[in-house]
């Protein structure tokens, strides 16, 4: 590695052992232009590193094969493996470069007769002497990367409904006393998948990945992010939920789970290992029930100091798998999006806002949550400042303010708040507000449950529905014999 950084190297040839190559050390390797390439006897080890990106080559490649290799130039397909499957979008994308017609041009312009360089020569006559060296034949030594949890139900549509009555409720109260008598609202205590129809196609705002960034502190990004993907999954949508935050995950936590399997650090470390697909991925998440629906769920870290294990290529080919296998994505992050200048200046190095900044970038719904209160309004303020210095690829925001109530702000909170944003705030209009509910969140915390499930009449819960284009039955209400 630091020869590679040092620049006294233009090829790096790597023979025998490969299991421990991964997409973060062949990008370390190919940052400063050094075109990889290796060999190997294992088929399997091959076509994963093709995945990431490398050139690999059996051990049995013609010389003058490995020479055109090493200095870059196209190589003919191995006809025993088959087609190269398609390289992995991240961090190693795109790790051998293309050959300039114009070098070549001018290498066979100066070259003897027969179009032979000399460095060719030279090289071939290296190799010839060398000698290959034979290696054990790993074909039948199991993948010690194999996921352990088989038994997990993978299967995330087999189970789904696909009969529910999304027709509009009808009041089933026909007994009313014609005589009169007061009117109130019934005490549902849950809300079952055939009373909430989805929205018409386009009214919705949640698309794709969303993610629910927001200011420093306690603004209820979890709580969102929990809520909106559990009112996704009860309109029969396939939604994963993902539990990116590196610095105080606790998704699993709101929904009771026990566990700290990490299922998001599995996913990338297969991943960056080139072998993430469908159903590794599947095995990695757990599956939740929510009211009778399926919400898949990649949980988060189990302790901070853990950050590391989500390397910035890898997460980004979990989020774009992910993307192409669920109708909606829902990613928690953090709220730190700058990196280490440190770091970064002579040296390349994990950084712990990395996955917060990978999944701003891959958003195509990108939530900025903030509270109403003196302290964490003007934290959003600067928080959207910084959001779009540091990351300038992200999406236009949809600015929620979380926990409106009079206590905070005074008379006509919501006016109040506008007035202070227009003022103050960044140039993304403030239209949507949800109300405090403190009973409700406390109760559904308690419990392990979702606002669905413990208050599904709290008007909290009916504004995150509205939100996720879910559309709920208006109350009913019945009169009370006199």
């Amino acid at each position: 590695m630091a020869a590679a950084r040092a620049g006294w190297a233009d090829a790096a040839l790597i023979i025998g052992q490969t299991d421990t190559l991964t997409g973060s050390l062949l990008t370390e390797l190919t940052e400063p232009g050094i075109v990889v390439v290796v060999v190997s006897d294992v088929a399997v080890e091959r076509t994963r590193l093709r995945n990431l990106g490398a050139v690999a080559l059996p051990d049995d490649v013609d010389v003058e094969v490995l020479v055109d290799a090493l200095r870059g130039r196209p190589v003919p397909d191995e006809p025993t493996v088959g087609s190269v499957p398609e390289v992995a979008s991240g961090d190693c994308a795109g790790v051998l470069p293309a050959a300039d017609p114009q070098a070549a041009s001018d290498s066979d312009a100066g070259s003897p007769a027969g179009g032979a360089d000399p460095l060719d020569e030279e090289l071939a006559d290296l190799l010839r002497s060398t000698g290959q060296q034979e290696s054990p034949d790993l074909s039948d030594v199991p993948d010690r990367d194999s996921d352990r949890d088989s038994d997990q139900d993978t299967d995330g549509d087999s189970d789904q409904d696909t009969d529910r009555d999304f027709d509009q409720d009808t009041d089933r109260d026909s007994d009313q006393d014609a005589d009169g008598g007061a009117e109130v609202e019934s005490d549902d205590s849950s809300v079952s998948r055939a009373d909430i129809r989805p929205t018409v196609p386009g009214e919705t705002r949640i698309a794709g990945i969303t993610t629910v960034w927001g200011a420093p502190g306690s603004p209820g990004r979890t709580t969102l992010a929990v809520n909106l993907a559990a009112e996704l999954a009860l309109t029969g949508a396939h939604v994963l939920l993902i539990d990116a935050d590196t610095v105080a995950s606790s998704v699993a936590a709101h929904l009771g789970l026990l566990e700290e399997s990490a299922g998001l650090a599995q996913a990338c470390r297969q991943a960056d290992l080139g072998r993430l697909d469908s159903a590794r991925l599947r095995r990695a998440a757990t599956v939740v029930d929510i009211s009778g629906s399926r919400l898949h769920l990649l949980t988060g870290l189990p302790r901070a100091d853990r950050w590391p294990e989500l390397r910035e290529g890898a997460l980004r080919q979990v989020l774009q798998l992910a993307d192409r296998d669920f109708d909606h994505v829902i990613v928690d992050v953090a709220a730190p999006t700058e990196q280490d200048e440190e770091l970064t200046f002579d040296t390349r190095a994990p950084q712990r806002n990395a996955a917060t900044v990978v999944a701003v970038e891959e958003a195509h719904t990108l939530l900025a949550v903030g509270a109403p209160d003196p302290v964490s309004f003007p934290r959003l303020i600067k928080g959207l400042d910084d959001l779009r210095l540091n990351v300038p690829q992200a999406p236009r925001p949809l600015v929620l303010i979380n926990q409106t109530r009079r206590e905070a702000v005074g008379r006509a909170p919501e006016d109040q708040l506008r007035e202070a944003w227009t003022r103050f705030g960044s140039e993304e209009p403030l239209e949507i507000f949800l109300p405090w509910d403190r009973a409700a969140c406390d109760d559904a915390l308690l419990t392990g449950r979702v606002l669905a499930e413990s208050a599904p009449q709290s008007d909290l819960r009916r504004a995150v529905a509205e939100l996720a284009g879910a559309d709920l039955p208006t109350r009913r209400r019945r009169r009370l014999r006199r």
